[in-house]
C-alpha cells in the first residue's frame, strides 16, 4: 500500500521491477467473494452494518475509472462490510475491490496488503507498472 507521494526513485523501481517481472506474469485475479471468502476465514471481524459506510466503499468503486472497470458488464457493487476494532473493511463481491480505513493507516497497511496480492492481478493490471511492481514487492514478504 503507497502511503506516501512516490518519489523519482521509487517511479524508477517500479519501473524496473515491472521490465523484470510483467512478461512473467499471469492473470490470476480471484473473484469478490473469493476475496470475501479468504477475508472471513483468515480475520477475526464482526459483520459492519453501516449504509454510510458501503455508499463509502461503492463511491469508492463508482467515481473511479479504474475500480470501476472492475465491475463485470451489467453488475452493480455488492458492498459487504466488517469492522475489527477500529478498522473498517468493504469488500465488493462483484468487482473484488475492496477499501479499508482507520484512523491509524498502520493498522490498515497489512490488511490491505494481504488481501491485494491473494486477490492478484488481472489482464488490464498486468499493463500497469505500478501495480506489477507492488505485487511483486508484496509477494516477496
Amino acid at each position: 500500500m503507497l502511503t506516501t507521494e512516490a518519489t523519482p526513485e521509487m517511479i524508477a523501481e517500479w519501473k524496473r521491477l515491472y521490465e523484470a517481472h510483467h512478461a512473467g506474469l499471469r492473470p490470476n485475479r480471484k473473484t469478490g467473494a473469493e476475496v470475501d471468502a479468504y477475508f472471513r476465514e483468515k480475520y477475526p471481524h464482526e459483520t459492519f452494518d453501516s449504509e454510510e459506510f458501503r455508499k463509502v466503499v461503492e463511491a469508492n468503486i463508482l467515481e473511479n475509472e479504474w475500480f470501476r472497470g472492475k465491475l463485470p458488464e451489467g453488475a452493480v457493487p455488492d458492498i459487504k462490510c466488517y469492522r475489527m476494532g477500529d478498522i473498517l473493511i468493504g469488500i465488493d463481491l462483484s468487482s473484488g475491490e475492496f477499501h479499508i480505513e482507520s484512523e491509524d493507516i498502520t493498522k490498515v497497511i497489512p490488511v490491505y496488503d494481504d488481501l491485494f496480492v491473494y486477490r492478484g492481478l488481472d489482464e488490464e493490471d498486468l499493463k500497469n507498472f505500478f501495480l506489477v511492481a507492488q505485487y511483486i514487492q508484496l509477494s516477496r514478504r
